[in-house]
């Protein structure tokens, strides 16, 4: 026994003097772990992790809160130090791989979102300090890792589709899910004359979540999940080879851009010595099995007006399965001026887009070929 008292004392001092460092720790080697091995969204074993880090940290969500309120009685030191870091572990790896798989639908808002969520799970296990406190905040870290991953399965797995429909469908299967937890939870964990009161107030703050993901969806903040751009590009001509060559193999003119511009792969500028065809030729990756319409809307930028104004919005279908993406490609006449190819959902969820500026010349410009 009383070597059982000196080991729990040793522990809880270990865990005083590096509670900061250990909960950031378990928070960062998670996030790193999944930014290594997060990979396409329909991968079994991205997604294996992933489930089981949803499994991992909604029981020990509640084994660690039933198993801490029985040791306040006898031994109010107790922290089960390896269980916490474990529960962040995973917080941080599904966060990570959240980034990564939202990431690559090309929209900088997503990956702001994801960077924030990090920031505030460090900042509230910093300043949540009671454990009804630390339990109400963990739940809706849960809820929102958890709908985050749904947006991302439900079209892969279920649907094989992407949409509005989707989404809000989405939405009620996770609210069924986190039901069924909040249900757990208070037959579990919640205790006392006010535990109703309490079962309130966290259903309230996974409400909000819910409300505030709709919101951004319809905002088109959120990325049109697991849809993602692959590659894109403006070029002066295409050309698809014809058979015997297997597959849909193309042969393209652009102009290079500069040798420091590694992030595209045509340049910002096209020249042209009159108003011109310009090709929009994208590669959009979607999980097997997933069909939907993708769309080119070319805009070009009023100077006057201050603002971009649609030139034409066309469409084409797509089928996932291909690593490289599915392409495909659009083309209009162009004269001098600030243009741009966004290729988006029916919708109108942006997955990514280039900008390019139309220069008029004198002379034809130095044209490279490629094959895509």
């Amino acid at each position: 026994m009383q070597w059982f008292k000196s080991h729990v004392s040793r522990s809880v001092a270990l865990w005083q003097k590096y509670e900061r460092r250990l909960m950031i720790a378990g928070l960062t080697t998670g996030f790193i772990f999944d930014l290594i091995i997060a990979d396409r969204p329909d991968s079994p074993t991205n997604n294996l992790f992933l489930l089981s880090y949803l499994a991992i940290a909604g029981a020990l969500i509640i084994f660690l809160n039933v198993r801490t309120m029985r040791r306040e009685e006898t031994h109010p030191e107790y922290q089960p130090l390896f269980l916490i870091f474990v529960l962040q572990f995973c917080f941080g790896g599904l966060a990570s791989n959240m980034l990564v798989l939202y990431g690559r639908s090309g929209t900088f808002a997503a990956s702001t979102l994801f960077f924030v969520l990090l920031a505030g799970m460090l900042v509230g296990n910093e300043f949540l300090r009671t454990r009804y406190a630390q339990l109400r905040f963990n739940i809706v870290v849960y809820y929102t890792l958890l709908l985050t991953y749904l947006i991302i399965a439900v079209p892969t797995f279920i649907f094989h589709a992407v949409g509005t429909w989707v989404f809000l469908a989405t939405g009620v299967i996770s609210l069924l899910i986190i039901a069924f937890f909040l249900w757990v939870v208070y037959m579990l964990v919640l205790k006392g004359r006010d535990r109703a009161a309490q079962l309130y107030e966290v259903s309230f703050l996974v409400a909000f979540v819910f409300l505030l993901f709709n919101s951004l969806y319809f905002m088109r903040i959120i990325p049109p999940v697991p849809l993602s751009l692959k590659d894109i590009g403006i070029y002066h001509s295409l050309l698809r080879l014809p058979a015997p060559v297997e597959g849909n193999i193309y042969t393209a003119t652009y102009e290079k851009p500069s040798w420091f511009v590694f992030w595209r792969g045509t340049s910002s500028t096209y020249s042209v010595t009159t108003p011109s065809e310009a090709v929009c030729y994208s590669s959009v990756y979607a999980p097997t099995g997933l069909t939907t319409p993708i769309f080119h809307r070319w805009e070009k930028y009023d100077e006057v007006a201050g603002e971009w104004k649609q030139v034409f919005r066309t469409s084409f279908a797509i089928s996932g399965g291909r690593e490289g993406g599915f392409r495909g490609y659009t083309d209009s006449i162009v004269g001098p001026g600030k243009w741009r190819c966004n290729v988006e959902t029916e919708n109108g969820a942006l997955i990514g887009r280039t900008t390019f500026t139309v220069e008029e010349k004198p002379t034809p410009p130095e044209l490279s070929q490629k094959t895509l």
